[in-house]
């Protein structure tokens, strides 16, 4: 078990959901997911970015069978900011390298990228915790990707 990984894992059941430009409003976070939890749709990943002059961008995924109602939901939470743009792409994945034996353990982010790097990966975004790096990457290196973090870590 190189650098404490245990798993490897792949999603290809995801959409990216892009909500750009929302408006400066501390409560745009809560808005947004509640929204979309009082619709039933399952949020994973989720990221903000910063931003100058409107709220930050919010980046996050769902089941790609949820996209439709994601974006239905979503138009109408941000019907008053003509501003806002909702984006939902179905043609990411996401990788996730998982082990408790990660933390504690420098080198593991470099190794994961490494990896990707050498089999020509573009990374999209990526999201960590103690024990877990999760990537988005685009659907058309995805074998590629999955195989060559296998192949660095020897998870078989």
């Amino acid at each position: 078990m190189l650098y404490g990984i245990h798993a490897i894992s792949r999603d290809d059941n995801i959409a990216v959901v892009y909500v750009r430009r929302p408006p400066a409003n501390p409560a745009v976070a809560y808005l947004t997911f509640g929204a979309l939890a009082d619709g039933n749709v399952d949020v994973d990943i989720i990221l903000q970015t910063a931003s100058a002059g409107h709220g930050n961008d919010l980046i996050f995924t769902i089941h790609a069978e949820d996209s439709e109602r994601a974006r239905e939901i979503l138009t109408k939470q941000f019907a008053d900011s003509p501003e806002t743009e909702i984006e939902i792409d179905p043609s990411a994945v996401k990788l996730s390298v998982s082990g408790e034996g990660m933390q504690g353990k420098p080198g593991v982010a470099a190794k994961v990228f490494k990896c990707l790097w050498d089999a020509d990966v573009r990374i999209l975004n990526i999201s960590t915790s103690e024990i877990k790096i999760c990537m988005l990457i685009p659907r058309r290196d995805a074998d590629r990707a999955y195989q060559a973090l296998t192949d660095g870590f020897e998870i078989v």
